[in-house]
């Protein structure tokens, strides 16, 4: 696998921020391709996040823009992420504040993909993951293979924006913050839909479900799901990954329908790295154990990899930013590649 290196102590993080819901109307353009170099006609669909706050509503555009087959500029929030697992694998929820990704949904009925497995890649921000796709090969021949989207996180720490991912909620909505507030939130209410992941409305509809995370947060699954597997919290956190791969691969003997995964070095290592050179080293080391694990999953399973907020240290990363890398770090957005390992 990877030679492991120590390294020093992790740093705290910042506030959440809001999202939204989107809604999306369609309408085609004739008199652009012309002037962009191409014969055929340009789909353009354009999204609108309603974006939820303390203060009210209000729409921020955004726009998803196909040219051509190969080019594809994809647009999503990490709540949809839930909800499309829903629908993909047919497994009952209330439905939550997130929807499901008609793209994906086409994607995966296509090549009759059964199963899914989500790897959380903390900090893996959009513009980071486009900076480090040249680097980060088997990762970029999994988006080839797939789809990539350009996605909203509700929260720029990890304990909202994962449980955002696995509930399909916004953090207002589920209220979790941190690991703690999991066991007091469901003190109030046991049932609070909010509070449910997709793998545990999966495990109760009598599907196979796993999670592999760090100790702590995995003993919130004990008695809502069978099989997770916790990894203590480490200085080193190489081989702390390297536990979590390790055990996803022994999740995944076991053909489990949904997997979930969170792999942590990059985020680590964006607090206390100084240079992009030592930030190069954690983006290979992530790449290579998210190719060990595609390589291991049962063939017709359904990837999601994704970020769940930008890069923490951001002063310290953003010196020779350009205007889109810095709108993209504001606005907290990630990156999505769903894939099939159905295809070689």
């Amino acid at each position: 696998m990877v030679n492991k290196t120590d390294y020093p102590r992790n740093g705290n993080s910042e506030n959440p921020s809001s999202s939204g819901n989107r809604t999306s109307e369609n309408s085609s353009f004739s008199g652009i391709y012309s002037a962009l170099g191409y014969s055929n006609s340009i789909s353009i669909i354009i999204y609108r996040y309603l974006s939820i706050s303390n203060t009210g509503n209000t729409y921020k555009p955004a726009c998803q823009i196909y040219i051509g087959e190969n080019m594809k500029i994809l647009e999503c929030n990490t709540i949809d992420i839930a909800p499309t697992i829903s629908r993909l694998l047919k497994i009952p929820m209330v439905p939550p504040t997130g929807r499901p990704i008609p793209e994906v949904e086409s994607y995966a009925k296509e090549r009759g993909c059964k199963r899914a497995v989500i790897i959380v890649v903390d900090s893996l921000g959009y513009s980071l993951y486009k900076y480090f796709s040249p680097i980060m090969k088997n990762l970029t021949k999994i988006a080839e293979k797939g789809l990539l989207f350009r996605c909203k996180s509700p929260a720029t720490i990890t304990s909202p924006a994962i449980a955002s991912i696995f509930t399909g909620y916004l953090p207002e909505e589920h209220n979790i913050y941190s690991t703690a507030d999991i066991y007091t939130e469901r003190t109030k209410d046991s049932e609070n839909p909010k509070l449910k992941s997709i793998m545990e409305w999966a495990y109760r509809s009598g599907m196979k479900a796993s999670a592999v995370i760090e100790s702590e947060g995995a003993e919130s699954f004990r008695g809502r799901i069978k099989d997770f597997y916790g990894v203590p919290d480490s200085e080193d956190i190489l081989d702390y990954d390297l536990h979590i791969t390790n055990y996803a691969l022994r999740a995944l003997e076991e053909n489990p329908d949904i997997l979930a995964v969170h792999l942590r070095t990059l985020d680590r290592f964006s607090h206390r790295a100084e240079s992009w050179k030592e930030l190069e080293k954690a983006a290979k080391f992530v790449d290579e154990n998210l190719g060990e694990i595609y390589r291991h999953a049962e063939k017709g399973t359904t990837f999601f990899i994704c970020g769940d907020h930008t890069i923490h240290g951001g002063k310290k990363w953003l010196k020779s930013a350009e205007g889109e890398h810095i709108k993209n770090y504001r606005q907290n957005f990630v990156a999505l590649i769903v894939a099939c390992n159905k295809e070689t």
